[in-house]
């Protein structure tokens, strides 16, 4: 067992929130870090409230309006990254100025080879990875709504070194609610969750519709399936192995989404950049890599780095 592990989440939206909010409430160490000011003005106010799937209002009295003044909490020893992962790069040169020797970082964010990313700066031994299986939205300042929780969520280590912490790390978040599961095979789980990531999210960030609108349209049902078979090509190709009737079971699971905007939708409503280069692009580039043409997820990755360009573009007068 590794010593105490003592939280800071950078992001105190749906991902960090709600895994802080759980941790905090069985009585662990926690310090949420965001840039949002009146979320965590009302945070520290009235507590965090978590509505859905669990109904709780949670005491965190640790809050940092900065990376900058995660410094001011010395003792913690644990950083859990919860932003987009398009934001990642610049923020890890930030991360990188409060961290101390005997850090160990977490990458809990969608998209695929996020944590290959950290370690190229803090070290592989000291890297972990966590593919949550739970979602929600920002219903208020200081509240959040967790829309489903798909136990179990999985969290693994970029090197052996780090899977004594990775499997604390589990059952800390088992005990309080949470249930995590380690694996000393993440990278299946990334993969599982970025094909259905891919299928969908941009498919609704081009059309601007709801994942539940384009899983009841035929032509867009047929577009999502051939993109999940194509990620699972390429997956396999890099040396995955995907459990019997995947496919299947992830076209189901995508036709049960209600009336929902994902995030990559959001993000381009708001002009902000999306994480397309951490989800479809990065099946084009491992497709390109293994020899394989991957046209559909090459299109839609095209499509929404598009639409990005065009919020960058200046306004007319």
């Amino acid at each position: 067992m590794t010593s105490e592990l003592k939280f800071a989440f950078i992001g105190a939206g749906p991902i960090g929130g709600i895994m802080g909010a759980y941790l905090a409430h069985a009585g662990h160490y926690v310090v949420l870090c965001d840039i949002l000011k009146e979320h965590l003005d009302a945070i520290k106010k009235d507590g965090l409230t978590i509505t859905g799937v669990w109904e709780q209002t949670v005491e965190i009295e640790r809050l940092a309006y900065s990376i900058s003044e995660l410094a001011n909490f010395p003792e913690v020893n644990t950083i859990v990254l919860c932003t987009k992962a398009a934001i990642m790069p610049r923020l890890i040169p930030e991360i990188k100025k409060i961290a101390r020797p005997g850090m160990r970082f977490i990458c809990n964010q969608n998209g695929l080879d996020n944590e290959d990313f950290m370690a190229e700066t803090f070290g592989p031994d000291n890297v972990l990875r966590i593919v949550a299986n739970y979602a929600g939205g920002v219903a208020g300042q200081g509240e959040i709504w967790m829309s489903f929780f798909n136990p179990p969520n999985y969290i693994g280590a970029v090197t052996a070194e780090g899977e004594p912490a990775a499997r604390q790390i589990a059952e800390m978040m088992t005990s309080a609610g949470l249930e995590t599961h380690f694996t000393t095979n993440i990278k299946k789980y990334e993969w599982d969750k970025v094909i259905l990531n891919a299928a969908l999210n941009p498919v609704c960030a081009v059309t601007q519709k709801t994942m539940r609108d384009m899983m009841t349209f035929d032509l867009t049902i047929e577009l999502s399936e051939k993109l999940i078979r194509e990620g699972v090509k390429v997956a396999e190709a890099d040396g995955i192995i995907f459990d019997e009737g995947f496919v299947e079971h992830g076209m189901q699971y995508l036709k049960k989404a209600g009336y929902h905007k994902p995030s990559m939708l959001q993000d381009i409503e708001r002009g902000a950049p999306t994480e397309i280069d951490w989800i479809s692009l990065k099946i084009v580039e491992y497709g390109r890599k293994h020899g394989i043409e991957t046209p559909y997820n090459l299109t839609v990755t095209a499509l929404v780095k598009g639409l990005e360009l065009k919020s960058k573009a200046p306004k007319e007068h």
